[in-house]
């Protein structure tokens, strides 16, 4: 019970760190997306945006926990889904990983390339679809996001960059351990240990970052 808790939480909490680049988009299932690919690889527009909408708020969830800002994280992002969509031809469906594991081996490969260069170049997105930008929201719920998101950032930053990018891709992606295993070239059974051990650290540490006294002694 007490797994499932922290899974829940640490799942919200990534659910903070993202933009709503992508809008409301209800989630697809796989066999849609694994459509959208063939539609889009024969020239439907319609369907790159949805493949592009569908991906973009994991993406940056999960390279927003590796990378140290958001500007680097935006970019990284960008650079990614256009990897992602000019790179379709060459992405071949497999039984024991979804569509989204692939995508997720690109981003991680471009965080890191950006995370090796430091002085990270921008990047030109006109070849991206665009995405109306969230209003309305209400302040406290930004307020209370804004908490979450910070204790979030500060108890990524004190693990190590493995286990970063493991819980990253568990609860930014939401990707499953054979998934996780597969884009950081593991084993299933280590990925679980990996995860069991940090997401308990993990969940001690914000709760403690949340409290009235931020955590300290």
């Amino acid at each position: 019970m007490i797994a499932l808790q922290l899974e829940s939480q640490l799942v919200l909490l990534f659910a903070a760190l993202g933009r709503n680049l992508g809008g409301d988009a209800e989630p697809l299932a796989e066999d849609a997306i694994v459509r959208l690919v063939e539609q889009a690889r024969a020239g439907d527009t319609g369907a790159r945006q949805t493949l592009y909408v569908q991906h973009v708020d994991r993406v940056f969830r999960t390279v927003r926990g590796i990378l140290r800002s958001d500007a680097d994280a935006e970019d990284a992002t960008q650079d990614a889904m256009l990897k992602v969509l000019t790179s379709l031809h060459t992405y071949t469906p497999r039984a024991d990983a979804r569509f989204a594991a692939w995508v997720m081996t690109i981003a991680v490969n471009t965080a890191h390339r950006r995370f090796r260069r430091r002085r990270p170049e921008l990047t030109a997105t006109g070849e991206l679809p665009e995405t109306a930008d969230e209003d309305g929201a209400d302040p406290a719920e930004g307020l209370d996001r804004a908490r979450r998101r910070r204790a979030l950032l500060i108890a990524l930053a004190e693990l190590s960059e493995r286990e970063r990018l493991i819980v990253s891709l568990r609860y930014g992606a939401e990707l499953n351990a054979s998934e996780i295993a597969a884009t950081v070239g593991s084993e299933s059974a280590a990925i679980r240990k990996i995860l069991e051990r940090t997401r308990t650290r993990l969940g001690a540490r914000i709760e403690a970052l949340l409290t009235p006294d931020g955590g300290r002694p």
